[in-house]
């Protein structure tokens, strides 16, 4: 093939006008959708980072007490006041830890699976109502993990306190919002398919 043509065709193939994607246009339910997830997902990866660090430090103080990794586990834990009063007992407060870890994140992943069904779903469907309806039963389950985890390290943490504060509340009030909004989703979605059996 001659070198001119091949240059032609790259030249139609470089300049030729670019369709626009059918993914492109989102709607404004999607683009929030995509908000959701990415900050449902930012907040996984640092919380996951936080809770596991301090697992970490506690597990590594209660086995290996010795050596100069675990004296630093140590020292960062008398900073952040998070030390156990005996350190043979440091496996429960670590398991504490990994309580606080599942509340903290269980909700986060239930709230980015509602973002993905929502990006991909009609919004008025019985799938964004399960979501609705399992994100509500996620902030449940966090409100009992988040109180085991919390007696668990008050039994070990002399400054460490069992107490009902607005975290609390808060996660509460999300929980019950969360299965009102997947009942107004139900009945929405079953309104619509009854008026597409009625046409």
């Amino acid at each position: 093939m001659p070198v001119t043509h091949r240059a032609k065709r790259l030249w139609f193939y470089l300049n030729k006008p670019v369709k626009p994607s059918k993914h492109t246009a989102f709607t404004p339910i999607q683009r929030r959708a995509r908000s959701i997830m990415s900050v449902a997902s930012l907040f996984i990866f640092f919380a996951g980072g936080w809770w596991l660090l301090i697992a970490l430090c506690s597990w590594e103080i209660a086995y290996l007490p010795s050596t100069s990794d675990g004296l630093a586990a140590r020292a960062l834990l008398e900073h952040w006041h998070l030390l156990p009063m005996e350190l043979l007992n440091a496996h429960l407060i670590a398991l504490a830890w990994l309580l606080g870890f599942s509340a903290t994140v269980a909700p986060l992943v239930f709230l980015r699976r509602l973002g993905k069904t929502l990006y991909l779903q009609a919004p008025l469907s019985f799938a964004v109502s399960r979501r609705f309806r399992w994100l509500g039963h996620a902030l449940g389950a966090s409100i009992i993990l988040r109180f085991t985890a919390g007696w668990l390290a008050a039994s070990q943490l002399a400054e460490y306190q069992i107490n009902f504060g607005s975290g609390f509340w808060a996660t509460l009030t999300a929980a019950m919002v969360a299965y009102v909004v997947a009942d107004l989703v139900r009945d929405g979605a079953q309104a619509a398919e009854e008026n597409r059996e009625f046409v």
